[in-house]
This record gives structure tokens, C-alpha cells and sequence, in this order.
């Protein structure tokens, strides 16, 4: 007598339970159908696909589906349109990937898809010699190392966590059918930690090195490109640049460095007005086919020598380059690790020449 009475409760809950999902999928329909009415078609295809995820079966759902994607397709290009006039590249971008994620085969979104270029900037980033910072941050939430970078959009930064266990920080920009020299505008701008307070949402930026925007000069020469097929960035590690590199002393960065750059083929040759360079990366990788440009910053280190002293800075190089081995872990970041044109190194004038 339990067993079917078990049963039966059972068999009546599995069907209540069936007719709110159909109810459900009839609200999300209709809710639909009104937005749709008032020309929200981005809202309207986001209740027509939860319809259609309820009952994958029904034809009325799957075209309303399939009619509001085409629609916000259609208006996602009007705006990523308006922003890469107005080169706000950024958000133009997440409304073409927004697109393409509805309508793949839509002729245009591929069209402009292949103008788009991902850039990795990615490295190691070590605190040494630290003397008691306990004494010099405020109490907080939440403190994230983390180094910033500036981009070929002077307004814009980009903000690269640094991993606390790892000490790898990683952060990926996109650029717009981009001439060669944009990428020279890369450079680090500060160094230091995010204070975050969770109950104000309130983040602070307490900074340790400050370049702020270092000012490319003047861009000279070319790079060869050359077509050796797909290749590890592993294999290309110059040894002029470990040579370059190798035991730097640390140094107190400053504001207002001005450089020139000089493309002298398979090398990027850099003048700088306080005759360091480490402001930025070491290897530029370019994979043009791909649509991915690597920009390695190399193995950093920051220390202070006394308490409430100013912070030093520098880059260490060693042959077994371990950073890159961890940044290989990241499946995510994998496709950056492989260039075709070439790998091109950033030396002062007078080295590696």
C-alpha cells in the first residue's frame, strides 16, 4: 500500500513539476512576443531562448529563437559600428563576439572578425627584500598585487593580477586591424597593490613603481617577417638578450621617460631617456595568421631596501626561463605561445648589434 502510494505521489509530483516547466516556457514565450512587439530584440531573443531551452521541440519557439537573433545581430552592429569609429575598441569587440555567439554564419560578423587581433602581455613578477609591509598599508579586505599597463589608447589601462602562489600575472587586449607600431605603445605604467574594501566596494591603488606613460618618440625601420611555419615561442630565446639582461642591478624607476624605437629586422633596437628599457616587454612574438601577438615582460623583481624606503626595480633572466613553462599550464593561453612571422627581442642601441 506505501509502495503505490509512493508511486502515485511520485508520478503527481514529476507531472506538477512538468506543467511549471511548460508554464514557465510559456511566460518566458509570451514575455517574448511583448518585448519583441516594442523592438527590444536583444531582451526578446533572451526570453524566446530560454523558451526554447524548456522545449527544445516546439518550432514556434526555435524560430522566434532564430528571428530575434537575427534582429540583435543586426542592432550589435549598428553599435560596434558607432564604437570603432568612435575607437572604443573594447566594447566594440564584446558586441561583434556577442553577434557571433548568435548568428556564427552571419557573412559580416565573420567578415570582421578576421580584422581582430588578441594580444597577450604576460610574465612573472617577484617582491623582494621587503621590509615590514604591514607598516605601510592602511588595513583592508582584500590586497591584490598587481601591475598595470598602458595601451595604444592613452585613456585605457589594462590590470594584470599577479598570482599569489606563482607569482604569474597575465591580462589579454584587442586591437582593430592594428598597423605594426601600435603594438610598440605597450609599455608597464605602475606597479603596486589594489586595497579592496568588501563592504563599500570601494577598491584603492597604492603604488610602488610609477612610470606612468612612458612617450614613444619616434618608430623607425621594419620588422622581417618571416614564414617558418608554426613554432614554440620556447625555441626562440636570443642569447645577445640574456647576455643584455643578465645580473641588471636594481634601479629607482622614474616618471617621464622618453624612447625611440629602431625595427632593425629580426631585432627591436630602443633609445630611452633614462637608459633603461625593462618599461617594456623583452620578446614581441607575432603570429599574423592567428590573429595573436605575445608580448612577453620577462621574469621582474621589486624590492625595497628599507623601511619606508623607495622602491627598486628590475628584470632577471635565466636560461631555463621557468615563468614561461608555468604560463604554458593555462590551456586558455596556449594559442599565444606559437608564433609564424617571428620573435623580435627589445635591446638598447648599442647592444645585440
Amino acid at each position: 500500500m506505501n509502495k503505490k502510494y509512493h508511486y502515485r505521489f511520485g508520478t503527481i509530483c514529476v507531472a506538477g513539476l512538468i506543467i511549471l516547466l511548460l508554464q514557465a516556457c510559456n511566460y518566458n514565450y509570451y514575455r517574448g512576443v511583448e518585448l519583441e512587439k516594442q523592438g527590444r530584440y536583444e531582451e526578446a531573443n533572451i526570453e524566446f531562448h530560454r523558451a526554447y531551452t524548456g522545449s527544445p521541440g516546439n518550432t514556434d519557439y526555435r524560430e522566434a529563437y532564430q528571428r530575434t537573433a537575427l534582429k540583435t545581430t543586426e542592432d550589435l552592429l549598428e553599435r560596434y559600428d558607432k564604437y570603432v569609429k568612435e575607437k572604443k575598441y573594447l566594447m566594440a569587440f564584446r558586441r561583434l563576439e556577442r553577434a557571433n555567439s548568435l548568428t556564427p554564419d552571419h557573412k559580416r560578423v565573420k567578415e570582421e572578425l578576421t580584422k581582430w587581433y588578441r594580444v597577450l602581455l604576460a610574465g612573472k613578477l617577484d617582491l623582494t627584500e621587503i621590509r615590514s609591509m604591514s607598516n605601510q598599508i592602511p588595513l583592508t579586505d582584500q590586497i591584490v598585487l598587481e601591475i598595470r599597463f598602458n595601451t595604444p589608447n592613452i585613456t585605457r589601462r589594462l590590470e594584470a593580477p599577479v598570482d599569489y602562489a606563482s607569482k604569474i600575472f597575465s591580462v589579454e587586449d584587442v586591437l582593430y586591424d592594428p598597423p605594426q607600431n601600435l603594438l610598440m605603445l605597450y609599455s608597464i605604467n605602475s606597479i603596486g597593490v589594489k586595497l579592496v574594501n568588501k563592504t563599500t566596494r570601494r577598491a584603492q591603488f597604492k603604488k610602488f613603481v610609477d612610470f606612468k606613460t612612458p612617450v614613444l618618440v619616434d618608430v623607425q625601420g621594419k620588422l622581417t617577417e618571416g614564414n617558418n611555419g608554426l613554432t614554440p615561442v620556447a625555441r626562440f630565446y636570443p642569447p645577445e638578450l640574456v647576455k643584455s639582461y643578465a645580473n641588471n642591478p636594481f634601479w629607482y624607476p622614474t616618471t617621464g621617460v622618453r624612447y625611440t624605437l629602431s625595427l632593425d629586422g629580426n631585432k627591436i633596437h630602443v633609445n630611452s631617456s633614462n637608459n633603461h628599457i625593462e618599461f617594456l616587454p623583452k620578446i614581441l612574438y607575432i603570429n599574423k595568421e592567428d590573429k595573436r601577438f605575445f608580448l612577453d615582460f620577462g621574469h621582474l623583481e621589486l624590492a625595497q631596501k628599507k623601511m619606508g624606503g623607495l622602491w627598486t626595480f628590475r628584470r632577471v633572466v635565466t636560461k631555463e626561463r621557468e615563468y614561461l613553462q608555468q604560463l604554458e599550464k593555462n590551456l586558455i593561453l596556449n594559442p599565444f605561445f606559437y608564433f609564424r612571422e617571428g620573435g623580435y627581442p627589445f635591446l638598447k642601441r648599442d647592444e645585440g648589434s
